[in-house]
């Protein structure tokens, strides 16, 4: 048999369908290097929104710098400086002879003496203060406080009584508009300062001896108080009980430990935190400390209150938006080429890269335009626009009226199921994970009956 005769009785098809699968392998390889190329301009997007986001951080600094920080309310506090007489014995040598000898020394003495009994009432109110294009929330309290201490009835022995103080700690001095103190129903004059070597920002109010003669001595005081994001508050009574009523809808209950029953609602929030001395360690922290320790990092951090949420973080929500980056372009670049398969058109790769660069400027419209008129409005006119462009571009690849809506459909419900994907963030993974396999299954089945050893037969 000749060559010409071996030629002839292979099958007709065989050598064209290993080049079509050649073909559809090089277009496949063509579509991931698109891909690749378009990670770039999707990297400095990604840099642009961390910058972004890095300019808000440091207004919401500057902001809190000329005003005042997140404040924290502590105390009232007793403190008893006194003057405490002591017998030292020390042995000295003279002639060669040893012997004690005894003289009494006076020390002074500083005692921190906390509640046992303590209440504060706040209402707070939000305010929003910005600079240019970025903002920050900024939390004033009007606050009704009562304590009551119990006083020892006999000062400890060999001691005298020298000065006495209320001790109040603050986040921040600036943060303090007003102030009434009562003692014993008499009202008397704060001073900055605290007296108290750990607590660096606060007010004392200067007291006459004679109150320690009592044995139980009341205080209220009415402040109001104002700082950036948060307040909280420190457990320093035996029994302590902190009631809070707000007009912001998304408080963040952080700190030690969470309220009791809070109650949220459009028009505000309500909490009650209730502490005993034998539920927190912030009372035992605080008798350790003393006033002269330099720092008492155990009792501060008993403290718990609430911070201000931003309900939508632009800046955040198009970080979040700019992880399925990624996702969206294999989704898209995907479809073009199961209807470029499908309709037997052949598309080009510099159709794949304006297609990809087309979703990328979605991604970069959203961020600029969140700036401006919102999250949620920004991501309708970034989504309709890119949507608009892409069906416009690609509709020479849909045969058929009925055709013509299947990329801007398809591309409606991927930017509808992004939406929903970045605004449910306790159930993204589960809504994410039930959407990728019914685009797979899709996918499976629209093209169950495709031949591919003949896609590469396709005209141009």
């Amino acid at each position: 048999m000749t060559a010409v005769e071996c030629s002839a009785t292979r099958p007709a098809g065989a050598p064209g369908s290993a080049a079509m699968r050649s073909g559809v392998g090089v277009r496949l390889g063509l579509v991931g290097l698109v891909m690749l190329v378009l990670m770039v301009p999707m990297t400095m997007l990604r840099g642009l929104v961390a910058e972004r986001q890095a300019r808000a951080a440091e207004v919401a600094t500057e902001i809190a710098e000329a005003s005042s920080h997140a404040q924290r309310l502590l105390g009232p506090m007793l403190l008893v400086e006194y003057e405490e007489r002591r017998l030292h014995v020390r042995t000295v040598t003279e002639g060669g002879v040893e012997r004690e000898v005894s003289e009494v020394k006076t020390e002074r003495r500083r005692e921190l003496v906390l509640p046992d009994r303590l209440r504060v009432d706040n209402e707070l109110q939000t305010e929003r203060r910005g600079r240019s294009l970025f903002s920050t929330l900024l939390v004033h309290a009007v606050t009704d406080l009562q304590a009551a201490f119990t006083l020892p009835s006999t000062p400890p022995p060999d001691t005298r009584p020298l000065r006495l103080w209320l001790v109040m700690g603050l986040g921040d001095n600036r943060g303090l508009g007003s102030l009434e103190v009562s003692v014993g129903g008499r009202t008397h004059a704060p001073q900055p300062g605290t007296g108290v070597g750990w607590l660096e920002q606060g007010v004392h109010v200067p007291l006459p001896l004679d109150l320690l003669q009592q044995r139980r001595l009341e205080v209220a005081a009415n402040m109001t108080l104002s700082g950036t994001g948060s307040m909280h508050w420190l457990p320093a009574g035996s029994e302590t009980e902190v009631h809070a009523h707000g007009s912001w809808p998304h408080p963040g209950f952080t700190g030690d430990r969470l309220p009791v029953s809070p109650s949220v609602a459009a028009d505000g929030f309500r909490a009650k935190w209730s502490v005993s001395r034998l539920a927190s360690q912030a009372q035992q922290a605080i008798v350790r400390c003393g006033a002269d320790a330099p720092h008492c990092p155990a009792a501060l951090d008993a403290s718990f209150g609430v911070r201000l949420v931003e309900p939508v973080d632009r800046n955040l929500m198009t970080e979040r938006a700019m992880k399925y980056a990624l996702l969206v372009l294999a989704l898209v670049l995907g479809a073009v080429f199961v209807l470029e398969v499908t309709q037997r058109r052949a598309v080009h790769p510099v159709q794949y890269g304006l297609t990809g660069l087309a979703l990328a400027m979605f991604f970069l419209l959203l961020l600029s335009l969140s700036e401006h008129i919102g999250f949620g409005a920004a991501y309708l006119v970034a989504a309709g626009a890119s949507t608009a462009l892409i069906s416009a571009y690609l509709s020479a690849l849909q045969q058929g009226r009925a055709g013509r809506w299947i990329v801007p459909l398809a591309l409606g419900a991927l930017y509808g199921l992004l939406y929903g994907l970045l605004q449910s963030e306790d159930y993204a993974l589960l809504m994410g994970s039930i959407a990728l396999f019914g685009l797979l299954a899709a996918l499976m089945l629209a093209t169950r009956h495709l031949d591919w050893s003949r896609v590469g037969a396709t005209t141009p």
